[in-house]
């Protein structure tokens, strides 16, 4: 089975999906010692062939692609913070993967946390994490549970936790 080259980035506040950026960094790599701003043009450029970018987010998909580009080179790089707290739900869409899917948004809904809340049933997408056992709940990039459902005053526990 071919790999497919997609991959979740968060632009703006938005997490999007975007495909094709792997062979576009390979393709750039070698252009490195550009200026910052050519390079963000130059992928913009190329994801647009692959993927929609609107016009009007236009700048927040440089700064994101950049990110990505820096993480692919192996630069450290400081992620970019949402105003939403980032919930992603991984599991192929069983009755415990359903049942976290519902005691979070239960949570949420209590609590009035704003969050995004994504849940991936692709099970390319679910190996991007690295996360075997499903079904798991990943809050702001941090795995907080892999292979059990956890309970709602332990979610509720780990979204406050992120909330800061």
């Amino acid at each position: 089975m071919e790999e497919k080259d997609y991959r979740l980035v968060l632009v703006g506040n938005t997490q999007v999906g975007l495909i094709g950026l792997k062979e576009i960094f390979e393709e750039i790599k070698s252009q490195r010692g550009k200026a910052e701003s050519d390079l963000k043009e130059i992928l913009v450029k190329k994801a647009g062939k692959k993927n929609y970018i609107p016009p009007s987010v236009k700048e927040d998909y440089k700064k994101a692609l950049f990110r990505e580009f820096r993480k692919f080179l192996g630069e450290k790089v400081e992620e970019e913070k949402s105003k939403f707290l980032e919930v992603v739900i991984l599991g192929p869409g069983c009755y415990s993967c359903n049942k976290l899917e519902q005691d979070v948004m239960a949570v949420l809904s209590e609590t009035s946390v704003q969050a995004g809340l994504n849940h991936i049933s692709d099970p390319n997408l679910i190996a991007q994490y690295g996360i075997l056992p499903t079904p798991a709940l990943v809050i702001n990039g941090k795995v907080k549970s892999a292979g059990r459902a956890p309970s709602k005053s332990m979610i509720k526990k780990w979204l406050e936790e992120e909330k800061g």
